[in-house]
């Protein structure tokens, strides 16, 4: 038969995951002759043989592809013979203009777990086994392209038996650029809290969890930062771990040894356990069980946890060693700033926190705090989008310019995007702190070096004093993008669904706040909105709160604030609420709210939340964002009855202050729960009917949901069904954040919008 050639460009996660490996062996495999190269943007091969040998070939590249790989496009084209002979790994083909998408980190692979768990492999008990399959890449790498000379690795020359298996087209360590062993690759420590070793190796492993058994804090650094780690069995670790966090309730997450583990203190069902599984290893929120007696302190108040399987050597070997099977693993950073990931940082910033320090030798270049997902009405929600999904390509629904969204101050991200790609980098944090605010700058130079996007327009939020914003007027200058808060999560949303550049949909954004473009803050807005622009349609009532942020952090400021026109000043005072400094407090805000001083005017959502918290005494201070609405979620999943609270609503507003008014009026005579489960269930109705009523009038078909509400699964899931029930199709989020972490990207594809700009 007569020879062909054929060559082929392979785009997507194809750099650093054993692909050029991969396309030898079935290469070889097909009896095809040609080479393969890297080019940066893609993997380009060339190949000659028989027509069934090439169609056999196409078929593999299809269906057996290495494990983290992922490819986005394959194109084919007839090429000249060339005579090849053999087929052959070309070294990389870059310039400074070529970009390649980097993989993720990913957990160790079962092979890797079978050879560290091999008295005869030379890996036997070694923490920071890896292969093409597994292991660190984003946390590792420098720079393009991902070879070990641009890795956190090139501290670490290969010894003769790695380097062996590094040259061995056959072997699954052939070019993997973390591949190492205890001859030639970072060692484990532990250190006391003055930093001296007091055990190296394994002897490390056995130690710390003969520690953490006995009730010690240990900071353990892992794969893109440290964790803090204690006894999830112990209530006097768990109480001084949070004592010296001074995080008197924030829910803590866990690592357990295995599934079943996790089986025993929470629920579980098929799709949560897949996710607990797969290869990023998230943390995945579940609903708490009555089984394995964890400490109460993990998440008070709760009814759900957030969990986590091992992900590393280090983690499996320290539950081989300990007497316990659940682990809290919390962040280690300090309240409001980056997760630390430096080992003098941590000794120096940590000595009141840890008591003993688990460290290892090499340099983590991007830290990347763990990712969080729940599942919302069926659907993942991501909490946070980090370790593991970062920095994966967004695929977009249409091209854009470059462009940049620099998110907005809390729980923030930055997105690059260009043409009909998009990457998220992971979890920032809270941009109010200078240290925040630095490494937000460092996340976008390293975002940019690594996809090689040069922005022409930088996309901000519209708030005037976010140091986000104060950065993109620095960068942008001229082609700054001021892009709303809730049009950005709305933008987010549409692309989240792919939906085409002419679409166009009602909009329910509900979250806590974000600046409204008439000066007040909003957060519980529908909208009508399009690529191009957006038009408020319909909101909450408008709502005083009297000191502005400190309504915001304290709920019986919000509460007195939306009841303030409807009770009696006796029945004001009378409410059991929550105030720092006592009544003295509490009457300076009724006389602020009575002379109309110092009050900021809100249409948030998560403000009424909090003040029916405050109302129903589940929660009458907040300790961490977002605090009082899960703690009433929490009792609102224990009602059995729906009370039909009464809806107001009246050209285009819902009208929140008789609706607390009315659950004011249930008090004392109505379970608790149910109460809690009425108000959510108005709450989500009323949205609803807005934006039904708003869809109608616009002739259009789809409603969304996005904003940080939409985490809870009682109010998403009910809009959903109203929205359903009135004939419209009704839409969230899967792939990106529909919390804040999600508005960079909302941002960027505004801003890169050219239709915006002509």
């Amino acid at each position: 038969m007569q020879t062909q050639c054929r060559k082929i460009n392979v785009s997507g996660v194809v750099q650093g995951v054993g692909f050029r490996p991969f396309i030898y062996s079935i290469a070889t495999e097909n009896g095809l002759f040609g080479h393969v190269k890297n080019r940066g943007n893609d993997v380009e091969i060339v190949v000659e043989g028989e027509n069934n040998d090439l169609e056999s070939f196409l078929h593999d590249l299809y269906n057996k592809k290495p494990p983290l790989s992922l490819i986005d496009q394959i194109k084919t084209k007839d090429f000249p013979v060339s005579g090849f002979s053999v087929f052959s790994i070309l070294d990389s083909e870059l310039d400074d203009n070529t970009s390649s998408i980097i993989p993720t980190d990913t957990a160790i692979c079962s092979d890797c777990l079978r050879e560290m768990y091999d008295r005869k492999d030379r890996r036997y008990h070694y923490p920071f086994t890896s292969c093409t399959n597994c292991g660190p890449r984003y946390s590792l790498v420098n720079s393009l392209p991902f070879d070990r000379k641009n890795t956190s690795m090139v501290e670490f020359p290969l010894c003769q038996g790695c380097g062996l298996e590094y040259k061995l087209p056959s072997d699954r360590r052939f070019h993997a650029q973390a591949t190492c062993c205890q001859d030639c690759g970072p060692v484990l420590s532990l250190t006391n809290g003055s930093g001296d070793v007091i055990a190296s190796g394994h002897d490390a492993i056995i130690r710390c969890a003969e520690l953490i058994d006995s009730g010690s804090i240990v900071a353990v650094k892992g794969y893109g930062g440290f964790h803090l780690v204690c006894d999830a069995t112990s209530d006097s670790a768990v109480l001084k771990l949070r004592n010296s966090l001074d995080r008197p309730a924030q829910p803590f997450a866990v690592m357990a040894k295995d599934v079943d583990t996790v089986s025993s203190f929470a629920s579980i069902d098929a799709d949560e356990s897949s996710l607990l599984l797969s290869r990023q290893r998230p943390i995945v929120v579940l609903d708490k069980s009555n089984g394995l007696a964890l400490s109460d302190h993990i998440a008070p108040d709760l009814h759900n946890i957030g969990a986590m399987l091992p992900y590393s050597g280090t983690h499996h070997l320290l539950f081989d060693n300990s007497d316990t099977d659940v682990y809290v693993m919390t962040s280690a950073n300090l309240p409001g700033l980056p997760m630390m990931t430096d080992n003098e940082e941590a000794l120096s910033h940590l000595e009141r926190i840890a008591d003993h320090y688990l460290l290892h030798n090499y340099v983590i270049r991007n830290r990347t705090d763990d990712t969080v997902i729940r599942f919302v009405n069926g659907r993942k929600a991501f909490i946070r989008r980090s370790r593991g999904f970062v920095p994966e390509r967004i695929e977009l629904p249409f091209s854009i310019e470059a462009a940049i969204g620099v998110g907005p101050e809390l729980n923030t991200t930055v997105t690059l995007a260009k043409e009909n790609s998009a990457y998220i980098s992971q979890y920032i944090g809270n941009t109010r702190h200078f240290e925040t605010a630095q490494y937000h700058k460092q996340v976008v130079s390293n975002l940019e070096q690594l996809t090689k996007i040069n922005p022409h327009r930088w996309g901000c939020d519209l708030h005037p004093e976010f140091n986000t914003t104060h950065f993109a007027q620095e960068q942008g200058g001229n082609n700054t993008v001021y892009v709303q808060h809730h049009y950005a999560h709305i933008i987010s949303l549409m692309v989240d669904n792919l939906l085409p550049a002419d679409s166009r949909i009602i909009g329910i954004a509900l979250d806590g706040a974000g600046y409204g473009e008439d000066g007040t803050i909003w957060g519980g807005e529908v909208l009508e909105a399009t690529y191009s622009g957006y038009e408020r349609i319909a909101h909450l009532m408008e709502q005083p709160m009297p000191g502005g942020d400190k309504a915001a952090i304290n709920p019986s400021r919000m509460l007195l604030g939306m009841l303030h026109d409807v009770l009696e000043p006796k029945e004001l005072r009378g409410l059991p609420l929550y105030f720092k400094h006592g009544e003295p407090e509490r009457d300076i805000v009724l006389q602020q709210l009575e002379k109309g001083v110092n009050l900021v005017r809100t249409s948030s959502f998560a403000r009424v939340l909090d003040s029916a918290a405050a109302l129903l005494g589940i929660s009458q201070s907040r300790s961490y964002q977002g605090e009082p609405a899960m703690k009433l979620e929490s009792v609102a999943k224990k009602g059995v009855h729906n009370l039909d609270l009464p809806v107001v609503c009246k050209r285009g507003v819902l009208d929140t202050t008789s609706l607390l008014y009315d659950l004011y009026e249930r008090l004392g005579t109505h379970d608790v729960c149910d109460l809690a489960y009425s108000v959510e269930d108005a709450l989500a109705v009323g949205v609803a009917e807005l934006a039904i009523s708003a869809a109608k009038k616009r002739n259009v078909d789809t409603v969304g949901l996005s904003g940080g509400v939409a985490y809870n699964e009682h109010i998403t899931g009910r809009i959903c069904e109203v929205v359903k029930d009135a004939g419209f199709e009704f839409i969230t989020h899967n792939r990106i954040p529909c919390g804040d972490g999600g508005v960079s990207l909302g941002q960027a594809v505004v801003a890169g919008n050219s239709e915006n700009f002509d």
